[in-house]
């Protein structure tokens, strides 16, 4: 390859393009070296590649780092040779960073096994400039569904080091608004991350978890949980990943996560009304009234579309962008 730079401490190669960190180990996590690499690249407007051994397996937190931006899992198999992580192409070292093979194509995603993978969850909750702002809410109300309990900590970097408090971490959020704040959570059988940042009408706060395994929480825990997210949740997307079996990423390429269904919360429902909401086209849909804040839980296990084509049809329904 090339002679490492030691500009970056966490870097183990660091190119005008590239900043390679190496981790052989079988458990990957979002470190502070690694986030500290992340850091760097970003602010020197370069990609940050992370490379594992074929047998390693990221945990959720660092599965979300490298999923965006400029960030790119590269796998070292026994032989050798290189490829992507997440989608399986191979990958040769240019001198620079480490780059696709000329017209590679990505390898075809092996096929979930009915029930596999981890239960995931993504919550958004508007807070609004009037009210106190209080952040957590959707972090717990998924521990105690889908966990049976409260969140255990949270912090920068994993392994977390911070006791749970909702107070506390709202305290932190709040001090670096406007900027963007970001943690990662833990509970029961949980992990994901926080992230909370000013918007034109208050502030955004956007929850992403990994729970379970789904085929072990019951349905009854889903709806449940569908319920209590309806007195706040702005939306929610209640899906299984079958590219984490044990709770962990493993390498090659996978479906993307499974649509079991998603709440639209009582806000968009009183801006289109119940009747609109009443029409959503999913292949099943409840009402569900917090309070006088009715929301619309639409399941998707059913009806004769895949599931993803009723989550991009329900989108449709209430005028927002595709989020696939």
């Amino acid at each position: 390859m090339v002679e490492p730079l030691t500009d970056t401490p966490a870097a183990d190669i660091e190119t005008a393009e590239a900043i390679v960190v190496e981790q052989f180990r079988s458990v990957v996590s979002a470190s502070p070296r690694l986030l500290g690499a992340a850091r760097a690249a970003a602010a020197s407007g370069r990609l940050l590649q992370v490379v594992t051994s074929e047998h390693s397996c990221l945990t959720y937190p660092l599965e979300l780092l490298l999923g965006e931006g400029r960030c790119e899992w590269v796998i070292r198999d026994s032989r050798g040779g290189h490829r992507d992580g997440t989608r399986g192409f191979p990958l040769h070292w240019n001198g620079s960073r480490f780059a696709h093979e000329p017209d590679a194509t990505a390898a075809a995603p092996v096929g979930p096994v009915p029930g596999s993978g981890a239960l995931e969850v993504r919550i958004t909750t508007l807070h609004g400039d009037g009210a106190a702002l209080r952040l957590g809410k959707a972090v717990e109300t998924v521990t105690s569904a889908l966990g049976g309990g409260e969140p255990a900590g949270w912090g920068a970097a994993e392994p977390v080091t911070e006791p749970w408090s909702a107070a506390t971490l709202t305290k932190l959020c709040r001090d670096r608004l406007p900027a963007r704040a970001e943690v990662i959570v833990t509970g029961p059988g949980v992990v994901g991350r926080l992230r909370a940042r000013k918007v034109g009408a208050g502030v955004l706060e956007e929850v992403e978890l990994s729970g379970p395994p789904a085929g072990t929480v019951p349905r009854e825990a889903v709806e449940a949980l569908a319920a209590e997210a309806a007195g706040f949740a702005r939306m929610m997307v209640v899906a299984a990943h079958p590219g984490r079996p044990d709770g962990l990423r493993v390498s090659g390429p996978t479906p993307p996560a499974l649509p079991y269904g998603v709440l639209i919360g009582h806000e968009m429902v009183a801006r289109n009304g119940v009747p609109h909401a009443e029409r959503t086209p999913a292949a099943r849909v409840a009402i569900l009234d917090d309070v006088g804040h009715q929301a619309a839980w639409c399941r998707l296990d059913g009806g004769q579309r895949l599931p993803y084509e009723q989550l991009a049809a329900i989108l449709h329904h209430y005028g927002m962008p595709d989020q696939g």
